[in-house]
């Protein structure tokens, strides 16, 4: 495989992410409104993903600043999903875009716990009524899925195995692979592809299709034998499976012979908080010395207070219950102190997750130089017009006023599941706003609550305008995460629903984001990844008919 790769027989699906074989099929969204609130450049994702009606106005990128490992089809596919599934308990823009809507049970319909690293407690959620109508618990959802999918793929798919390109990960001896920070290209001919050093690790993994259902409803024997691991510290929590064992009981007979048993919710439930230090104080205690080994810091006593504790399912129905000091967090909650983080890094000086252990601002990387960002460092805004030409579309008798466009999170919708009922529509306008200055409204004549259209080469917005000192000359804010579907009308540039927060945005990754095999730049999901420069933008806003139709 090394061979074919290095004589360019053999590639990457990421090399040609337009070619067919290589287009993501199948989507299933569960709890998250992706198409039409927090999709990042929305127009594309309806466009390219969807392939329905967009208000995408951008050109083709220009050959010469095309990508030259990627190959670039003639035009780019439209609609390259097959099937869009959705699982909510409200209608969301999402759902309305789904092929296929499984109504959820809300969280008065099931069991399930809920905690995060911001308030130092487990919570339980406990059904008042069972799941009404149609609806299901998430758990039910995805184990029927699972069953019906397995009776199907047992006769189709059977057993297979599949090679994965692996990242080099943080904490742990990958982020050694690039010594200095130097990049040596194995495709340039700098060095030998060497799977795990000069290249990511390639993985065999043996997929039984048949026994997906079989092995969800139970907990894997890789547990005590490999054991759980978080940033880089491994530990096997044995009396904890013993206990699950015990606890849930045990599948008997099929692939999962013999393993504690996940086949209800509350036995999930029991499982996650068996096997985290943040609720079972013998496996904090227990991660907490694995740290030590590795640290040759004194960090055990932080949990032994709570060795015994042991928090059930059962425990948080009676009452949340105050979390115990882990290693999984950076954060002490040791005699009773909330939660605050890096407490473990600043007072029992454990190391930090950098190349020196130590809080350090100077990277020496080889694509951080070529980019002056040794340091940190001031960047302006990007000059759009100059890279992407004037967006407006002047007409006589509409002036337009062209603006940087942000859009920060807001306290009535990213919070809030249920930003469309009555009481939460009092809060604000009751539909998507864009705020800005009196300065900018004034050229464009537009008073406060007026009607107003943005757009740019991305997307369009209709909405109404908040018109306030408290933004500056030159620059508007439209919330995060309206949803599409909440008064938005047809827009005069379109013809189409005038979009979310997100319609006016696209991703833009940037190339240090991408770095990889080098201390902290090592891949690490939801801790170092690429990002979408998404939330800096350039837009037109303009005045619009105040008669407006939503049909």
């Amino acid at each position: 495989m090394i061979d074919e790769l290095k004589a360019d027989r053999l590639h990457f699906a990421g090399q040609d992410p337009d070619n067919p074989v290589n287009f993501p099929r199948v989507l299933t969204v569960w709890r998250a409104n992706l198409l039409g609130s927090s999709g990042k450049g929305m127009e594309y994702f309806m466009r390219h993903l969807l392939g329905a009606d967009n208000a995408v106005r951008a050109d083709e990128t220009p050959e010469q600043l095309r990508p030259a490992e990627v190959v670039w089809r003639d035009e780019a596919p439209r609609g390259k999903l097959d099937l869009v599934t959705t699982v909510d308990f409200k209608m969301t823009s999402t759902c309305t875009y789904s092929d296929i809507v499984l109504p959820a049970a809300t969280w008065y319909e099931k069991y399930d716990i809920s905690t995060t690293d911001m308030h130092p407690f487990v919570h339980s959620f406990n059904p008042a009524i069972a799941p009404p109508w149609e609806s299901r618990t998430d758990f039910d959802v995805f184990a029927t899925i699972a069953r019906h999918f397995s009776r199907l793929a047992g006769r189709h798919l059977g057993t297979r195995t599949d090679v994965l390109a692996a990242p080099l990960m943080h904490d742990s001896a990958d982020e050694l692979a690039q010594p200095g920070g130097v990049v040596r290209d194995w495709r340039r001919g700098d060095c030998e592809p060497i799977p795990g050093k000069t290249m990511p690790r390639l993985v065999t993994i043996e997929r039984d299709y048949g026994a997906v259902a079989a092995k969800m409803a139970a907990l894997g024997p890789l547990t005590e034998t490999a054991g759980t691991q978080v940033k880089g510290v491994a530990w096997k929590p044995v009396s904890a499976v013993t206990y699950l064992a015990h606890k849930n009981g045990v599948v008997r007979g099929g692939v999962a012979d013999g393993r504690p048993a996940l086949t209800r919710d509350i036995h999930m439930a029991e499982a996650i908080l068996a096997l985290s230090g943040t609720t079972n104080g013998a496996v904090a205690v227990q991660g907490w010395h694995a740290l030590e080994q590795r640290t040759g810091v004194r960090l055990a006593d932080l949990a032994e207070e709570r060795a015994s504790d042991q928090i059930t399912f059962e425990d948080t129905q009676v009452q949340p219950r105050s979390v115990i000091t882990s290693p999984e967090w950076s954060g002490s909650e040791t005699g009773g102190r909330r939660y605050s983080p890096f407490v473990v890094n600043v007072e029992r000086k454990k190391p930090w997750h950098t190349l020196t252990g130590r809080m350090h601002f100077f990277l020496d990387h080889d694509w951080i130089a070529e980019y002056g960002e040794w340091l940190p460092v001031y960047r302006p805004p990007l000059n759009y017009i100059r890279h992407f030409g004037e967006q407006g579309l002047p007409q006589e008798q509409r002036p337009e006023v062209t603006v940087r466009y942000l859009t920060p999170h807001s306290k009535w919708s990213i919070h809030s599941e249920y930003q469309d009922n009555l009481h939460m529509l009092r809060l604000f306008r009751g539909g998507p706003v864009i705020w800005m200055s009196p300065e900018d409204a004034a050229v464009i004549g537009v008073a406060d609550n007026d009607w107003i259209e943005a757009y740019n080469r991305n997307g369009v917005v209709a909405c109404r305008a908040v018109v306030t000192h408290r933004m500056p000359k030159g620059t508007v804010f439209m919330y995060h995460t309206m949803d599409r579907h909440l008064m938005t009308p047809i827009t005069e540039v379109s013809q189409l629903h005038g979009g979310g927060d997100n319609a006016l945005t696209r991703l833009v990754i940037k190339p240090t984001h991408l770095i990889g095999g080098y201390a902290q730049f090592s891949f690490g999901f939801n801790y170092y990844g690429t990002t979408g420069s998404n939330r800096d933008e350039i837009t037109v806003i303009r005045r619009r008919s105040q008669e407006v139709s939503y049909r």
